[in-house]
């Protein structure tokens, strides 16, 4: 059926030549017939010519030309309907073939830009994008440190698992969409509208092509599960709350914590440690804590649905009101009910004063770590 349009335009083809060529010969054969009567029209007219009497034309003939136009009427009369009838076969075929065809330029242009760099062969977010950060004066009054580190990209196989979680067709999507054109946390903007070399048309074709390679819900919510029993298992002093906040939520609410780990200083190579600031501080989204929670959602119901369904542009939420945007996903469809009210509990129980702490010994060079 993802071929039936190809197929129709292709038989109209095939019997436009067969009509073209067919008025080409009649052509050429009456011309050739012509020639003969010039000078002698009155006898080799047409209607010069003897015709059949009035018991041919009213018998068989008449009878032949009849069934001839019963017969065409039958045609037209069951083709039409049946024409109509694939209509919707023949559009739906034609949208996935666009579809498809829109996938394998956005696959095609991926390659180009080389996302795979730092989202995985697989999509699966688990390569590492080299970044240099300008990390500031945050652990001295007088040094200023830039560091080049490594940066996890979140995986693109589950996005439309935490936004767009509405839309059920290409033309609904909206949140992606415009993470493309404008960037997100050291994502570049690829789309014109936030500077970017990417046409419309280019951050479609990158839309089909992450729509094509989605995962299901059902496998999203597996590979949630594996995370979280690896993680829990690795440090069993945690709690889930904890666990699943890290793995889903400390990258844009807990400062350097998708740079931690070992950098490098470009100036003259040598290594630090940058380890995360104080937990739910704020860095890409706001500081989340015992007091900010509670003045935002008084009732946690509220809160775990928020995180649930995540922030809609220019819609406010919370109780005084914070303006929405598309910076914050929705975990619904990638965590149950129990593992969202476990990170909501875990964020509710952040001190404030933990949170403002700074320390200055987060950052280790090489020859201080021997």
């Amino acid at each position: 059926m993802i071929y039936a349009a190809t197929t129709e335009r292709s038989i109209a083809i095939v019997l436009l030549v067969v009509v073209v060529v067919g008025w080409a010969i009649y052509v050429f054969v009456n011309i050739r017939r012509s020639k003969s009567e010039v000078g002698s029209e009155i006898e080799l007219a047409a209607n010069r010519g003897s015709l059949p009497d009035d018991d041919a034309l009213e018998g068989n003939r008449l009878e032949r030309v009849q069934a001839f136009g019963v017969l065409m009427l039958l045609i037209i009369a069951l083709a039409l309907p049946v024409y109509w009838l694939r209509e919707g076969g023949r559009r739906s075929g034609a949208e996935r073939g666009f579809s498809e065809r829109a996938a394998a330029a956005g696959e095609r242009l991926a390659e180009e830009l080389e996302c795979v760099v730092c989202h995985g062969a697989d999509l699966g977010g688990a390569n590492y994008a080299p970044v240099v950060l300008d990390i500031g004066n945050q652990f001295s009054d007088q040094d200023t440190y830039i560091v080049k580190t490594t940066w996890r990209a979140p995986a693109l196989d589950t996005v439309f698992a935490r936004f767009d979680t509405d839309a059920e067709t290409l033309d609904e999507v909206n949140e992606i969409r415009q993470i493309l054109n404008y960037g997100r946390g050291v994502m570049p903007a690829w789309g014109l509208p936030g500077g970017g070399p990417l046409t419309p048309q280019q951050v479609d074709n990158l839309i089909a092509w992450l729509w094509r390679e989605r995962l299901s819900d059902e496998e999203a919510r597996e590979d949630a599960l594996v995370a979280k029993q690896s993680e829990m298992a690795a440090h069993p002093e945690k709690t889930e709350g904890q666990i699943l906040f890290e793995i889903h939520c400390a990258r844009c609410h807990t400062p350097r914590w998708p740079a931690r780990g070992a950098a490098q200083l470009p100036n003259n190579g040598g290594e630090v440690q940058i380890v995360p600031g104080p937990a739910g501080s704020g860095r890409y989204g706001p500081a989340l804590n015992t007091v900010s929670l509670e003045r935002l959602f008084p009732d946690i119901e509220d809160q775990i649905s928020f995180v649930a369904t995540g922030a809609a542009d220019n819609v406010a939420y919370g109780e005084f009101a914070r303006l929405g945007n598309y910076g914050m996903p929705g975990f619904g469809r990638v965590l149950s009910d129990d593992e969202i009210r476990a990170i909501a509990e875990y964020e509710r129980s952040l001190d404030p004063a933990e949170q403002t702490t700074v320390q200055f010994t987060e950052l280790h060079t090489t020859e201080d770590n021997k």
